[in-house]
């Protein structure tokens, strides 16, 4: 039963997914800082007209201290959103702005139900269709513009509409029903938009984010590519630190005969192994790229040239174990170039350049050997058999 209950809920009001909840309440604050300031605005100044033209035999709390209640409290909020744009804005800040968005809207929309109602009730018979009428076309408006949070939406809906309603509905004039039963009409059409719309958001957010992650991600081994390699890097040079940042080009040795002996698709299966590995031991804020056919980066924050000899060693002995691929353990070989700048250093670019030349100094003779179609490949290579290779700008 509590199975059933709960999965009613979550089909009802279903869970915004956790990947992309920090963007989808900053996206819901960018559209509010919009459009609440210049709802708060119009809502001084309607209810400051509608508070002078209320009937005189009103009493003063229902023709001036309710309006000029609500007067009030919509003047704080509208400062409260404007200062709001001037700030940087987190995913945190931006949950605790809809949060009170939420909490305050509804009282606000009851306030100005129950004034609208009462004011109903003593105005005179010529004007008295005009109050529900504003009421209601006002909630909608709000409820419209507040759409991207479901939960004031709701609120300010039935806080705003059920006074009105349920003075129409006491009333026993036909009329009066008949408005009651076109406003709920109204009413279940704007939440159904609302749902759907809350769905399109989230639906084009997780869209977004499985584009973004593709344009950021190698296709075969799911590392970071290229461009995921030099974002990370600007991040890195741009926060700054203590002790730089530290590069690690890795290609392998004997891939090719891999291929050739056991067939490209054991080759891709040897290289997402070889990426799993090498994510799994490259250590916390690494960033590890897969850069081409058969060479992958490693950028190291926060690494300096003393402990980057110790990290590449570490990277190419958990290359050493072989690969159980296809049921058969392959074994793999690497060559390391390496490069470190210092804290007011170098780019991705110069530190790219500083470890493949490392790297092409180091490679093995006979990586570069074209192997002969018809005599049999040559043993694959032991793994971690070549020494790293510091450039000269990891040395300085």
């Amino acid at each position: 039963m509590e199975g059933e209950t709960r999965g009613w809920r979550s089909r009802l009001w279903p869970r915004v997914p956790a990947a992309i909840a920090d963007e989808l309440a900053l996206a819901r604050v960018a559209r509010l800082q919009v459009l609440v300031p210049l709802l708060y605005a119009t809502l001084i100044a309607v209810v400051a007209v509608a508070m002078l033209a209320a009937a005189g035999e009103a009493h003063w709390l229902i023709r001036y201290g309710m309006p000029l209640a609500a007067i009030a409290i919509s003047a704080a909020r509208l400062i409260h959103w404007l200062h709001s744009r001037s700030r940087p804005m987190t995913a945190a800040a931006a949950r605790r702005l809809v949060s009170r968005l939420a909490l305050l809207a509804a009282p606000i929309a009851a306030l100005c139900g129950v004034w609208t109602a009462a004011s109903w009730l003593f105005a005179e018979p010529g004007q008295r269709s005009y109050y529900p009428m504003f009421m209601v076309m006002g909630t909608l408006t709000t409820a419209f513009c507040l759409a991207s949070v479901r939960g004031a939406t709701l609120a300010v809906l039935g806080a705003g509409l059920t006074p009105v309603i349920a003075a129409l509905l006491v009333t026993g004039n036909r009329m009066d029903q008949i408005a009651v039963a076109i406003a709920l009409l109204a009413l279940a059409f704007l939440v159904r938009l609302i749902f759907d719309q809350h769905d399109q958001q989230v639906e084009m957010l997780l869209l977004r984010r499985r584009l973004r992650r593709q344009a950021l991600t190698d296709p075969l081994t799911g590392l970071a590519n290229r461009r995921a390699l030099h974002m990370a890097a600007d991040e890195i040079f741009a926060e700054g630190g203590e002790r730089g940042a530290a590069l690690i080009l890795l290609d392998l040795d004997g891939f090719k005969p891999v291929n050739d002996r056991h067939g490209h698709a054991a080759g891709d299966r040897l290289l997402i192994a070889i990426g799993g590995r090498l994510r799994a031991h490259a250590g916390e804020g690494a960033t590890v790229a897969r850069i081409g056919g058969d060479e992958f980066a490693i950028l190291l924050p926060g690494c300096d040239a003393a402990a980057l000899d110790i990290r590449a060693s570490a990277l190419l002995a958990a290359l050493a174990p072989p690969f159980p691929i296809d049921g058969q353990p392959i074994r793999i070989g690497a060559t390391a170039g390496l490069a470190a700048a210092p804290a007011d250093g170098l780019t991705l670019l110069e530190l790219m350049r500083s470890a493949d030349a490392a790297l092409y100094a180091a490679k093995p003779a006979r990586d570069a050997a074209p192997v002969s179609a018809a005599s049999p490949p040559p043993p694959l290579p032991a793994a971690a058999a070549t020494r790293p290779r510091r450039s000269r700008a990891a040395r300085r």
